[in-house]
């Protein structure tokens, strides 16, 4: 078996004392280079790549040559300064995958590496309440990191290169029979309000009835996940565990309404996944007007019955500031008008706002709804909360008497029902 060993190894030779190490220490017939002076990866059967973490990235030169492979398999060697079994890593590992998406990846080792004294330096010159500051956990994972990759880390990567390299000269003559593992991962914001939840288990409940698959659940917020104290892990959290427990398929239900922030870093996390797992992930009702045309039917059965005709209804959805959802709720809008000329849409951020609804509004009573998934904390606070700038108060300080219903749409089994209707068997 020809091996090629590149390695892409800054002032601190974390990589390369890694590539080294492997180099003295299988057997094969095999090359040493850096990533700036590999040859084409064609003619070599393992391609064996030792590369520390910059910005989340491998370094320039290796992510070049590893946009030169195609087909190949391959063997992953990472020193970063984080904990190697934090999502962190794991994302960073992702993200190199992705730039081979044709290869085969074998092997992935992972160890901390050490900083120079200049770097270190001025990590500890950042005040603990910036973004990456120095904080006594920081500290004491960056001391951990200078002592790596120490002499027993070195040896590790060669076992476990060597113990692939065994297993793949088995392969040749036992035929690979890698049994299908399948899970459904519920990624939801999260909540902490009291009760709110059971919007969730409502989803969840609605998932098992549909499949026989493991399901696990995902709290997208890490401000909610703190404030658990970890209880619900994120989906990076999730996705790990189920490369390490070697699922082959995972299909995401992602309980959000609009294409927006929280998705879009839900697509970003399956992005570093992709190589090691066949993922399916649903899209948002509202990020289509085909979607939206299947969703708003079940909207009217979401209004307590005890409101009568002509009484107007605020649908109150999330929004974005920076506008990036704004036509999305335009469209609903649009689309309640055509249920009930008193239906409106509006959100906390962006547009349409409340102060394009209040012109519009007529009679004596308004019905206030949550259009988000849980009745947590932006319904009890901003929507009903005490506060002069809750929506309630608002209104009623133009004289509505103002009725509020704190549940949220993951409450109702048809919008349950929505989301999970095209679970795997």
């Amino acid at each position: 078996m020809k091996i090629l060993i590149v390695y892409a190894s800054r002032k601190t030779g974390n990589s390369r004392k890694i590539a080294e190490a492997l180099r003295k220490g299988i057997p094969c017939d095999s090359q040493l280079v850096s990533a700036a002076d590999a040859p084409s990866p064609e003619r070599f059967d393992l391609l064996v790549l030792c590369f520390g973490i910059y910005c989340g990235w491998p370094d320039g030169d290796m992510m070049a040559f590893m946009r030169r492979c195609r087909g190949k398999e391959v063997a992953l060697f990472v020193t970063l300064g984080a904990w190697p079994d934090s999502e962190h890593a794991f994302r960073c590992v992702g993200r190199a995958e992705g730039l081979m998406e044709s290869c085969d990846v074998r092997l992935r080792f992972l160890c901390q590496g050490g900083y120079t004294e200049e770097f270190l330096a001025r990590m500890k010159s950042i005040p603990p309440s910036a973004p990456h500051g120095w904080t006594a956990e920081r500290e004491m994972r960056v001391m951990e990191a200078m002592k790596h990759p120490s002499s027993a880390d070195c040896a590790n990567a060669v076992a476990a290169l060597r113990s692939r390299l065994e297993e793949m000269e088995m392969e040749k003559t036992v035929p690979a029979d890698r049994p299908e593992k399948k899970a459904v991962v519920l990624s939801v914001f999260g909540t902490t309000v009291p009760g709110a939840e059971k919007a969730y288990d409502l989803l969840e409940k609605s998932i098992r009835s549909r499949c026989g698959h493991p399901v696990f659940r995902a709290y997208t917020s890490p401000r909610v996940r703190r404030r658990l104290g970890g209880r619900v892990p994120s989906l990076t959290g999730v996705l790990k565990h189920l490369v390490e427990e070697e699922f082959t398929e995972a299909e995401v239900v992602a309980a959000y309404l609009a294409d927006g922030e929280e998705y879009e870093k839900v697509v970003r996390d399956l992005s570093a996944f992709r190589r090691s797992l066949r993922i399916h992930v649903n899209r948002p009702p509202l990020s289509t007007l085909a979607s939206l045309s299947d969703f708003l039917p079940l909207l009217p059965s979401t209004v307590p019955p005890e409101r009568l005709p002509g009484e107007p209804v605020i649908f109150a959805g999330h929004g974005h500031a920076d506008g990036r959802s704004d036509f999305q709720y335009f469209a609903l809008d649009a689309g309640l008008k055509r249920l009930d000329s008193v239906f409106f849409a509006a959100c906390v951020e962006g547009a349409p706002g409340l102060d394009s609804v209040l012109p519009r509004l007529t009679g004596k009573r308004v019905w206030l709804l949550p259009f988000l998934m849980v009745a947590g904390e932006h319904a009890c606070r901003d929507l009903a909360g005490e506060g002069e700038e809750s929506w309630r108060s608002l209104l009623a300080a133009r004289g509505f008497e103002v009725k509020t219903v704190l549940r949220g749409l993951g409450e109702f089994p048809s919008v349950a029902d929505y989301f999970t209707e095209g679970v795997m068997q």
